[in-house]
């Protein structure tokens, strides 16, 4: 398996690691949005991620950087459901009232920025811009706010559609490469950037410690999904032995929630095995630290 920047571990790991790399991606990217767009300043905000926890899954935020006048979170977002869009609506909610608790005038605080990298196929439309406004008369009500929807597998379509077409590569090549699959992303002869951007995707792929730690990701997803498929088939079977409306309710309710547990509890264990610290168990898994150390017994 050929990991690229459409998951969001890579992604993560290529950017936030050369500060560099990310402020001329992300002025590439906003310049699709606002050519006037500069960065003078760039600070990562989440710094509390040592380069050891970069391999371990935040399920909350890929990269949040201040800029000069503007807070942006940048997310890869495979699965775009109305669950992925609220949960980033909330985060990006978060940040801006983390920054008013600060000792700051209402006029002077940052416009916060959610940039969302989304695969939802070629009929979308490439880049959507949600702003905060009357509905009827299209009056911005606050600036304060912004998310930015960009459709790769929109721009790859039309890309391929125009055989590939170096003057299209030129112009959106921060977003092609993306979502470029392997025999793509290792065919780039470009500049200095593009080709950092590909060496660093191709060593995180031969590095048996991010490839490990990945399949180890995707195993506990299989484990959990496992245990939610059981945990409903259980349910099923209960509330129809139960009979009627109120007893498959009550039986689908409590298979689902002993699959989702028993998924948890295997995650913690096999995490424990690998000597994860339990702190990031936790955070991974939701479970109470009594829970975790309740499996060692």
């Amino acid at each position: 398996m050929y990991y690229t920047l459409k998951y969001d571990q890579v992604f993560k790991n290529v950017f936030y690691r050369d500060k560099k790399l990310l402020k001329i991606f992300l002025t590439n990217i906003m310049h699709h949005v606002d050519s006037s767009f500069k960065i003078e300043t760039l600070d990562i905000r989440n710094s509390e991620l040592t380069k050891d926890r970069l391999y371990i899954k935040n399920k909350i935020i890929d990269i949040l950087v201040k800029t000069n006048d503007k807070v942006i979170n940048i997310e890869i977002n495979s699965d775009y459901s109305i669950n992925i869009k609220n949960r980033n609506f909330l985060y990006l909610c978060s940040a801006l009232v983390s920054d008013t608790d600060k000792d700051v005038s209402y006029k002077t605080i940052d416009q916060h920025i959610q940039i969302n990298f989304i695969f939802q196929g070629k009929n979308k439309k490439g880049i959507s811009i949600y702003e905060y406004r009357d509905i009827n008369d299209r009056k911005i009500l606050t600036d304060m706010i912004k998310t930015i929807d960009i459709n790769v597998d929109y721009f790859i379509y039309e890309w391929y559609n125009k055989n590939k077409s170096k003057e299209y590569y030129n112009k959106y090549k921060d977003i092609l490469i993306v979502g470029m699959e392997k025999e793509d992303l290792l065919n780039i002869k470009d500049d200095d950037y593009m080709d950092k951007i590909v060496n660093d995707i191709d060593s995180l792929n031969k590095d048996n410690k991010f490839h490990q730690l990945f399949t180890d990701e995707e195993d506990r997803i299989k484990l959990r999904n496992g245990y939610i498929e059981e945990g409903i088939e259980e349910g099923i079977a209960r509330g129809l032995k139960q009979g009627l409306k109120q007893g498959l309710k009550q039986g689908l309710k409590q298979g689902l929630e002993q699959g989702i547990e028993q998924g948890k509890l295997e995650d913690a264990k096999k995490m424990l095995e690998k000597n994860y610290p339990i702190e990031d168990i936790i955070e991974i898994t939701g479970l109470t630290k009594e829970q975790i150390e309740n499996i060692l017994l």
